[in-house]
């Protein structure tokens, strides 16, 4: 009887060890099975959703209006929470407007981080300078865009730009753009090209000269726009301080007006290509059209970038007798005269005072 039972028992285990064993293997392969599941299923939601979204706030939302955007265009899943984040972080009221492009899966203090700093820049700014030679407006333009310098004189005497006040129609001779590239700050979009950056400079000096011909007309002694710009040049190189400018043009008036040599030492710079602070005798030999002590009259084109003051100095240029200037001072003040006598006075007194060379 005892034989019996032990036998009976240890069936009774053995199917007991094999009932367990193959219950463990089809909970184990079900289990396994399950997680694939999960895994395949939050991977394939991953791959699915996580995407870049394009979220535009307008000034002066609130912090309802905004977490009501985010949530609308999917970058939360709710606004209420994000909302009462914001609020317990102190941030309701410093999450800026603007244009965004935000990944949906970001955690709350990553997505307020963005927020903060706001959309990021699509412009940059650039300052062309006034009283630029064409060549060295072009260097500027290039150092602060990138841009290459003989790809943006390229641009110009191609065709691909175009003014109005080109000088006698020809775009193709550099030269005839001087003064042309209106000198300013300029915001410059990003994926701007070289041409599309010189059209918004070229066309700023049509902008400004349409602004200041509203209510005004080209004054008796100048003939052309071309002559304008020329004078505003001039005035621009010669002028150190807002006071003399306008004087500085009457100069120019009663000289062109008289058929008096012009003589202004910029002109000649501008024919030699050369900064320099000293016009030499041997300078003034030049042959060229720009040197002033050589030919009356205007320079054929401008012989710089000039600004507004400049040009509003020529188009308001008082009536007066002076045909000669001379800075007089270390700060840049100006004398005028209609005596030569007295120039020369002028001329040797600055001298001796270290104003002039």
């Amino acid at each position: 009887m005892n034989s019996l039972y032990y036998k009976n028992r240890s069936y009774f285990y053995v199917v007991i060890t094999i009932t367990s064993v193959i219950a463990s293997v089809i909970f184990a392969n079900s289990a396994a099975n399950s997680i694939k599941k999960i895994i395949d299923v939050t991977s394939s939601e991953n791959i699915q959703e996580v995407k870049i979204v394009y979220v535009s706030i307008p000034q002066g939302s609130s912090a309802t209006d905004i977490t009501s955007i985010l949530d609308n265009r999917g970058v939360i899943s709710s606004s209420l929470a994000y909302e009462i984040y914001l609020r317990n972080e102190n941030m309701s009221d410093k999450l800026r407007a603007g244009d965004y492009e935000i990944a949906n899966n970001l955690q709350f203090d990553e997505l307020t981080e963005i927020l903060l700093k706001g959309p990021p820049l699509k412009t940059y700014n650039i300052t062309v300078p006034e009283g630029l030679w064409i060549n060295e407006t072009l260097e500027s333009i290039a150092s602060q865009t990138g841009f290459d310098v003989e790809l943006l004189k390229n641009s110009l005497i191609s065709g691909l730009v175009e003014s109005k006040y080109i000088y006698l129609g020809d775009y193709s001779q550099l030269q005839n753009w001087e003064g042309l590239i209106y000198p300013n700050t300029y915001e410059i979009n990003l994926e701007a090209n070289g041409e599309e950056v010189l059209q918004l400079m070229v066309s700023e000096l049509e902008n400004v000269v349409d602004k200041l011909f509203q209510n005004t007309e080209l004054p008796y002694w100048i003939d052309t726009y071309n002559q304008l710009f020329v004078i505003a040049s001039l005035v621009e190189a010669e002028s150190k301080l807002e006071e003399d400018r306008p004087l500085v043009a009457s100069v120019i008036k009663n000289r062109l007006y008289d058929d008096m040599l012009l003589q202004i030492d910029a002109t000649v710079l501008y024919a030699l290509q050369k900064r320099k602070s000293q016009v030499l005798l041997v300078d003034l030999q030049i042959d060229s059209n720009y040197n002033t002590y050589k030919y009356t009259g205007l320079p054929p084109t401008p012989i710089s970038g000039f600004g507004e003051r400049s040009l509003l100095a020529t188009l308001n240029a008082p009536e007066s007798d002076f045909i000669y200037y001379l800075l007089t001072d270390k700060n840049g003040k100006m004398s005028f005269t209609n005596d030569y006598s007295d120039f020369i006075n002028m001329k040797n007194k600055a001298k001796e005072e270290g104003v002039n060379p």
